[in-house]
């Protein structure tokens, strides 16, 4: 469930709209800086970094990116299994095909226990 409880549909347009916006947002974050960086070197300026206005719009980009990823998948499951696991016996758990041997060292031992009876 959203932190908004938008209805489902809404949800998903709320997502895909943030998601794209992130997106361009970190793709022009990223031109940005490149063409920061080549201005730099036109200039022969030093690199101390990117500017604060670059640095904010990667940081928003990157949240917007995330919320909108949230809002698209959806409704999360609960992490507490204890509603599925309550309707499961312990003899169903148990009942494992990949822990029966057929092929084990028990007939060989019944064949030489009964030839020493």
């Amino acid at each position: 469930m959203t932190s908004l409880s938008l209805p489902q549909t809404n949800a998903m347009a709320v997502g895909k709209l943030l998601l794209g916006i992130g997106v361009l947002l970190l793709t022009h974050a990223a031109l940005s800086a490149v063409q920061h960086r080549s201005f730099l070197k036109l200039t022969d300026d030093d690199y101390t970094g990117l500017p604060t206005d670059i640095s904010m719009e990667c940081l928003l980009g990157g949240l917007l990116s995330t919320l909108g990823v949230v809002w698209l998948m959806g409704v999360f499951k609960d992490i507490r299994l204890t509603t599925e696991l309550n309707s499961r016996t312990l003899e169903i758990e148990g009942n494992k095909q990949n822990f029966m041997t057929f092929n084990h060292r028990g007939r060989i031992v019944h064949q030489f226990v009964s030839k020493s009876l």
